[in-house]
């Protein structure tokens, strides 16, 4: 699978990807194109693959098969720190240690920017306040980690990445565990940093109604094989919902709303 040349530059590309764990295939032949103008969005059932072909693309994981370039590179041949300048991952489950101050952990983001015992510079305190301020974590500097709620903790997380200066930043189920609040929260950070700075946005999203509304481009992922690829409209779709998840549904257009509507059938 090429780029078209014509296009905007495409800075990841996975090519035939079969990832699995020993004997057992969980992912076949996978192509993904990601773009840092836009947030991309995985979707699909539990199980299907979606957070497997996130880490695989992004070294957290092997694959067995294909190629996963990076601006032309093979990212199997770049250096940790040379790639985590350019690709900033956050796990699904992510921990530290309970005596870290948020500040600090924080600070860890800079690591692929430091020469080896190399201590905090002027550079990495202003890149280290600015990823605090852009995500409205700076206020919670001094306090540690666990005496702040779980979605400032996640703000905390994304800031902790955001201090790598990635240009793409790879989030895996990033409103897991949240209130609906700081769901929205968290979206809405998401979407101001990809338009503010121009970081691109990988996501594994569960929440359809969250995905339709945030991505500019969505991959769909069914049994470990790809069912469609577009842009929200193009690919949520009541024929989609019940090809993929087994659920009857509208997709509604509201007059005002920008992106349309899942109206769920009745349960009962």
């Amino acid at each position: 699978m090429k780029a078209d040349n014509n296009a905007i530059k495409v800075h990841l590309v996975a090519d035939s990807l079969e990832i699995g764990y020993g004997d057992h295939v969980i992912v076949e032949n996978m192509d993904v194109e990601i773009r840092k103008d836009r947030i991309t969005t995985i979707i699909g059932p539990n199980g299907s693959g979606k957070s497997t072909v996130l880490k695989a693309i992004t070294r957290l994981i092997r694959y067995q098969k294909g190629s996963v370039m990076l601006d032309n590179r093979d990212i199997l041949t770049m250096k940790p720190k040379e790639f985590a300048r350019i690709i900033g991952v956050l796990p699904q489950v992510h921990s530290a240690p309970a005596d870290f101050r948020v500040k600090e952990l924080v600070s860890y983001g800079r690591m692929p920017h430091q020469k080896l015992l190399a201590g905090l510079n002027a550079e990495d305190e202003r890149i280290i306040k600015w990823a605090m301020e852009a995500t409205g974590t700076w206020q919670f500097r001094d306090k540690s980690i666990f005496e702040i709620s779980g979605g400032e903790r996640q703000r905390v997380w994304i800031a902790t990445v955001l201090a790598q200066q990635p240009e793409i930043l790879f989030l895996d189920e990033p409103t897991t565990y949240l209130d609906i609040a700081h769901q929205l929260d968290t979206m809405a950070l998401v979407k101001r940093l990809n338009r503010e700075t121009g970081i691109g946005v990988v996501m594994v999203l569960h929440d359809l109604t969250q995905a339709l509304e945030i991505s500019d481009h969505i991959i769909v992922i069914k049994n470990g094989k790809k069912y469609s690829e577009g842009t929200p409209q193009q690919v949520i779709t009541p024929q989609m919902m019940k090809d993929v998840y087994d659920v009857d549904c509208d997709i509604i257009t509201v007059p005002g709303r920008e992106k349309p509507l899942i109206a769920y059938k009745q349960l009962v």
